[in-house]
């Protein structure tokens, strides 16, 4: 789609990088604040120059040649003044300087000493220590510069239209989805190709605990050459990269339950990756945005806004107050790649989450790469990594890892004899050298640490609960056994296990509960009975060594890349 060029070009202010804030008249180039000529530092004919003071120069917006004339002058002047005094030390450090600004004055062609990152395209040029082609992410390294493409004419007649890419009930990823007082809007000139509001986001809940279709305040489809487009303001603000927007919030009588780590972490922020993903997008994201309250989705072990802050450190967290903030500014705002999710349409709209309640069941029906979650896996890994108190890869190359997410000290665990017996067992597959044993009590553990241990397990095992979501972190291929009271199940890490293709075995003491239990006659699935949530859940140990055996069997050729 063509953009327009109006808009004038924006350069970086000279005191930080915040871009001048916008009114409604256009900004001209007496409203920017830009560097001074004099800010570049040019030597004086007239001053006398040391070998001290090399003058090296910094950024200027003179052309190429005249830096690399200067850098030769500067290198003369230097071998001089140096042959003079006869101090080969410094004649020494003046050449390998000179040498070193032409290099890079001439290489990177720009003369600023520091690294370039383009909005679009994401290619990093280096920090300026010398000319780089690296390439890193566009979000890894995002400038936060302006320019003509951050702004788009909606009175040009050729505006970008809006695109739904991939989706299901409740997780729906868009291109060009515009925002305009805090309602979003498709448009485009084909509107058939929108699904409908009921699948893709609801309204606030009601008093009642009712969650219906978003109305025309939350969602809006605007037919291009039929609807009047002159409200948006004739222009609209771009935010590029990657965005998620999670609509769930918490009404009189609900919440959204964002507060717990699984229900982030497992469904909204999964499903929004894994729709992203499907469609070949495997840039982490460039800010995650909520509908609901800050005190609404931190979770009270606060490994949300660690995994936020810690993985994903370039992502911007954009609360509640800067969403009412955008909606009031007046101002019509693009996002160039945008996944919604909506736990109620979900449930509603979708073809399976009614079955178990669980708002992740229809990801499945997505077809991913199955290398999907590396770039997460990656920044885990550099992050755990550089700490480097525990390694990511087997003692022994042929020996499996088992990790037990050990929860004797919680209120949902085993009958603590056959608890005894499993550890038992374990240590002694361990001696054998069948597998290397890993018994972690995740929550005396530093977060750096649990997650190197899940990164490098080849099986996880445990009782229902959080700590089985690290099963994200492992190797695709995998094994996950999930230990659960007799005749009771709960889909949530088995969607997990089942989107990492992982090997999954929900274990009744000594039996394993198959795929095609999972279902009542009803069509409902089995759900957590009494004794699912106690402290008395049983465990056959000696059975469970016999599968992880033959497990181990099976993963000896796995190897963490």
């Amino acid at each position: 789609m063509s953009q327009s060029t109006r808009s004038p070009r924006l350069g970086a202010p000279s005191n930080g990088p915040t871009s001048p804030k916008l009114s409604g008249r256009r900004l001209s180039s007496s409203n920017l604040i830009t560097p001074s000529p004099s800010a570049s530092r040019s030597p004086s004919p007239s001053r006398r120059q040391s070998a001290f003071d090399l003058g090296l120069p910094v950024t200027s917006n003179t052309q190429n040649t005249n830096e690399l004339g200067r850098g030769i002058t500067l290198l003369k002047n230097s071998i001089r003044m140096s042959t003079k005094r006869g101090n080969r030390y410094v004649l020494g450090a003046a050449v390998v300087l000179s040498v070193f600004a032409f290099w890079h004055i001439a290489s990177s062609g720009h003369g600023s000493g520091a690294g370039t990152s383009s909005q679009g395209g994401g290619q990093w040029n280096g920090m300026g220590l010398w000319p780089s082609t690296a390439q890193w992410g566009s979000s890894a390294m995002h400038s936060g510069n302006v320019d003509s493409s951050s702004f788009v004419n909606l009175d040009s007649g050729n505006i970008p239209e809006t695109e739904f890419v991939k989706g299901v009930a409740g997780f729906s990823y868009f291109k060009n989805l515009y925002l305009a007082n805090g309602t979003f809007l498709a448009i485009t000139s084909d509107p058939s190709h929108i699904p409908e509001v009921s699948h893709i986001m609801s309204a606030h809940p009601t008093d009642d605990n009712k969650y219906p279709p978003a109305g025309l305040d939350r969602w809006r489809v605007l037919e291009v050459g039929k609807d009047d487009l002159s409200a948006l303001g004739g222009v609209a603000v771009r935010k590029d990269g990657v965005s998620m927007f999670f609509n769930d919030e918490k009404g009189l009588k609900s919440v959204s339950f964002l507060k717990h780590y699984f229900h982030f972490i497992g469904e909204v922020f999964l499903g929004a990756w894994r729709v992203l993903t499907t469609a070949g997008e495997m840039e982490l994201p460039r800010r995650l945005m909520y509908r609901t309250t800050p005190d609404d989705w931190r979770d009270r072990a606060a490994l949300t806004p660690w995994f936020q802050q810690s993985v994903m450190p370039n992502t911007a967290i954009e609360e509640s107050p800067i969403w009412e903030d955008r909606a009031k500014s007046g101002m019509t705002f693009i996002f160039d790649k945008i996944a919604i999710t909506d736990r109620w349409a979900a449930h509603q709209k979708g073809i399976d989450p009614w079955r178990f309640n669980k708002m992740t069941a229809d990801l499945l029906y997505l077809d991913s790469p199955f290398n999907w979650m590396d770039p997460l896996r990656l920044s885990m890994k550099r992050l755990v990594q550089t700490k480097g108190t525990c390694s990511v890869y087997r003692k022994k190359k042929d020996v499996p890892i088992v990790l037990y997410i050990n929860r004797q000290l919680t209120g949902r665990r085993l009958i603590a004899e056959d608890a005894d017996v499993l550890e038992q067992e374990m240590e002694n597959l361990d001696r054998e050298g069948v597998i290397e044993w890993i018994n972690a009590q995740m929550e005396t553990l530093s977060r750096v640490d649990q997650f190197c241990l899940a990164l490098k397990a080849d099986v996880i095992m445990g009782v229902h609960g959080n700590g089985l979501s690290h099963a994200l972190w492992m190797k695709p291929g995998s094994a996950v056994l999930e230990f659960m009271f007799p005749g009771g199940f709960a889909r949530d890490y088995a969607t997990v296990a089942e989107l990492m293709r992982h090997d999954y075995y929900a274990i009744h003491n000594d039996t394993v509960f198959t795929k095609d239990k999972w279902l009542k006659p009803d069509g409902w699935g089995v759900g957590a009975i009494q004794g699912f949530h106690s402290t008395w859940i049983p465990l056959d140990g000696k059975w469970i060594a016999g599968l992880i055996r033959k497990i181990a069997q099976d993963k000896k050729g796995m190897v963490e890349p």
